[in-house]
């Protein structure tokens, strides 16, 4: 029929076309679709995997020892080693692979110890102060009976402390640039509450410690505190290291430095110099000129100290500190003598430090009966007896 539209018979379908085996992963393959191309292939594909897996071996935790098999001339086998279990595409002789087995580990190659560093603010590294046992001790100590406030307890003038960290850090540098050692005698002029003085005689020891303050209320509080350290080293156990055991050839004084005429017999001379008067220097420097100590260590500059007050010193090296209680900052300055003085005998010893340092060579034992017996006759309230007071009121009496 013209008007209707012819019905399209459906084509047949044509079969479909096999498609080659897929062939293995890293070995050849040929695109021929011949069935007996194909079998051969798949053959050829076998041999080589087969050949493939043969240098595929379980490791052993066992490390070949070749050296001890081609000494002792054997044919023994040797355990394999764990460079033979990897898939390798250089040779057993090739000189990129090593000759000498490595055991595996999780533990990795050994590095040179680097010292502690503390990240501060911003992302900045500093190298961490390592403080021994027995001065955290003694800061503790002295923690729990002047608190938080430490000298500034007083009401007298200018007073200042470093952490302990900045006052190691001196200490470090005094090692490292004056032969600062258990041989060295320490003076620390406004010593207050004492701390830097209990600090060196736990580190690095010294023969002799001794401070000398003129405000009464710091030292007899730095006195209390000697008093408890003499009591914790007493009662230490027995066994301890040189490091975790307390110290004790420390005296302190309550004085006027100005009494003395030299600063002999001390070789490091440290004061926390910030506030110090004019008049105070000049007097110093007079002292420090005719004495045979050989290291300054304090709180102002060159200019101050050699230039303003004549000091006879020259700058050996300065270094950042902080103070304790606040965020204020000082740099420490540490001198030695220019022109020496000492005649290489026996150290001379002023008249104003001669009974301390005698006190400290008795020992310990009675230095710590004479801190008592002292501390005691300080802190006795003075009682006037009956007669006195009878005659103290008939003398008012009698004046009215």
């Amino acid at each position: 029929m013209a008007g209707k539209r012819a019905k399209l018979s459906p084509e047949p379908l044509k079969p479909a076309e096999s498609k080659a085996s897929t062939p293995v992963k890293g070995l050849p393959y040929s695109g021929n679709g011949n069935p007996r191309a194909r079998e051969s292939q798949k053959q050829r594909n076998v041999a080589e995997a087969e050949r493939f897996d043969k240098h595929i071996v379980t490791p052993s935790a066992t490390v070949r020892s070749t050296n001890k098999a081609e000494s002792s001339g054997t044919n023994t086998p040797t355990p394999t080693s764990f460079r033979d279990a990897k898939r390798s595409l250089f040779p057993q002789d090739s000189p990129l692979i090593p000759a000498v087995p490595v055991t595996p580990s999780r533990r990795s190659p050994c590095r040179k110890q680097s010292a502690a560093k503390k990240k501060l603010m911003f992302g900045r590294l500093v190298t961490e102060i390592t403080v021994a046992e027995n001065v955290k001790q003694v800061y503790g100590i002295i923690r729990k009976l002047t608190g938080s406030i430490g000298g500034n307890g007083s009401h007298g003038p200018i007073y200042g402390e470093l952490t302990m960290g900045s006052m190691q850090k001196m200490i470090n540098l005094m090692k490292e640039y004056t032969n600062f050692s258990s041989s060295s005698r320490f003076i620390d002029v406004g010593s207050g509450i004492g701390k830097p003085n209990l600090h060196v005689a736990q580190d690095p020891g010294v023969d002799f410690s001794y401070g000398i303050e003129v405000e009464h209320d710091r030292w007899l509080l730095g006195y209390s505190c000697l008093k408890a350290v003499f009591e914790a080293a007493a009662n230490q156990a027995p066994g301890l290291t040189d490091d975790e055991q307390i110290h004790g050839k420390c005296i302190f004084e309550h004085a006027d430095i100005r009494l003395a005429r030299s600063f002999d017999p001390f070789t490091h001379v440290y004061m926390f110099s910030i506030g110090f008067p004019p008049s105070l220097w000049v007097e110093l420097s007079e002292m420090w000129n005719r004495s045979s100590s050989s290291f300054l260590i304090c709180y102002h500059g060159p200019r101050d100290i050699v230039q303003n007050y004549d000091f006879d010193v020259e700058l050996i090296v300065q270094t950042p500190t902080s103070m304790h209680g606040s965020k204020e900052g000082h740099m420490g300055y540490i001198y030695h003598r220019k022109n020496s003085t000492s005649s290489g005998k026996e150290p001379l010893c002023d008249r104003l430090f001669s009974n301390a340092w005698a006190s400290v060579k008795r020992g310990s034992e009675s230095l710590q009966r004479e801190v008592n017996a002292t501390l005691e006759r300080k802190m006795r309230p003075k009682v006037s007896t009956r007669s006195r007071r009878e005659s103290d009121g008939s003398r008012v009496v009698g004046s009215e």
